[in-house]
């Protein structure tokens, strides 16, 4: 058909609206992304995934202007043929199309606010992570020492209540060292993991949570408060055991030094001890908040990615039109 013909085509009340609808979604797809560039969120993404948003915002803005271009000649009678109309036509679906969908997500994880809270679990975990090994190794090796010391007084103390109060003791921190032993090591799972990673986690195809590492270790910090608050209680009731026996007359002179180191070490290891359970405890509830947030931020995220709908295939229904004067 003549240029003529194209014209017609083009100027029919059809194709005007199907121009002006994906006129109109190409520029709100464009305000989206424009939106979402600019919020906070993406500070938070990694720069592969940060580029590849940015390359579909660029392929929309450059298929949009070819395509203008293409049909401005068919308008003013230049085009020889509907070519390259039905090129840049069909790129320019594509583009529109793979944007809307990169906004689906991108929309949808500002909105959640999942990146940010995904970055606020693992700061605080980190954060425990470091306190906890700082503290643990500091108090493994306290009970450690405390342990010889106990050991020692059993030779040197021969009464019989304080032996019972010794084995005790004993006993006590030998089940102590397990979680402290635990606690200066804890953590591996969350090793390497970055905000980026968790965030590409969830806007990949994946279902799983993206959180895994994450929700591993937040469970071991509620696994070690369960550990060191029962630890506390067997430390703080041996040392009051200890603390509170009295010596016979003829052991004092030959042993009380080695029982005066032994109560005041094991005060002070028993004191820490419970501060470091009481702040364990602090530390679990607060892991917990941030989780449940970020459990249910993701949820939300999933929720509304599920309500895009591609209309690639409606806007491909103007090819035909085009295809007529081919």
């Amino acid at each position: 058909m003549t240029a003529k013909t194209a014209q017609d085509l083009v100027n029919s009340s059809v194709v005007q609206k199907y121009i002006e609808n994906i006129d109109r979604d190409s520029e709100k797809a464009l305000k989206t992304a424009k939106t979402v560039l600019g919020s906070s969120t993406v500070k938070l993404y990694s720069s592969t995934t940060l580029s590849e948003y940015k390359a579909d915002r660029d392929r929309l803005d450059k298929c949009w202007g070819e395509f203008n271009g293409a049909w401005n000649k068919v308008m003013f009678g230049k085009a020889k043929d509907s070519k390259e109309l039905i090129k840049t036509y069909t790129k320019y679906v594509l583009a529109l199309t793979a944007l809307e969908e990169a906004n689906a997500k991108h929309e949808a994880m500002m909105n959640a606010g999942f990146a940010a809270l995904a970055a606020t679990l693992l700061s605080l975990l980190a954060d425990w992570i470091k306190e906890m090994h700082k503290r643990c190794k500091a108090l493994e090796k306290d009970l450690k020492d405390l342990e010889k010391l106990l050991k020692k007084a059993q030779k040197e103390v021969t009464e019989a209540k304080w032996q019972t109060g010794l084995n005790i003791a004993v006993t006590a921190v030998s089940f102590c060292l397990g979680p402290v032993g635990w606690g200066a090591r804890i953590g591996v799972a969350l090793g390497g993991v970055a905000v980026h990673s968790v965030i590409d986690g969830a806007l990949g195809p994946s279902s799983g949570s993206p959180l895994g590492a994450a929700n591993t270790v937040a469970g071991e910090s509620v696994e070690l408060a369960d550990k060191l608050s029962k630890g506390s209680k067997k430390l703080t009731g041996a040392a009051s055991a200890v603390i509170t026996l009295k010596m016979d007359t003829d052991e004092i002179a030959q042993a009380e030094k080695i029982v005066k180191e032994v109560r005041k070490k094991l005060n002070s290891v028993a004191t820490e001890y419970d501060r470091l359970a009481r702040a364990t405890a602090n530390w679990k509830t607060d892991i917990a908040k941030v989780q449940k947030q970020a459990d249910a931020a993701l949820s939300a995220y999933r929720s509304e990615v599920k309500k895009y709908k591609s209309h690639e295939k409606e806007r491909q229904a103007l090819l035909k039109e085009f295809k007529q004067w081919k």
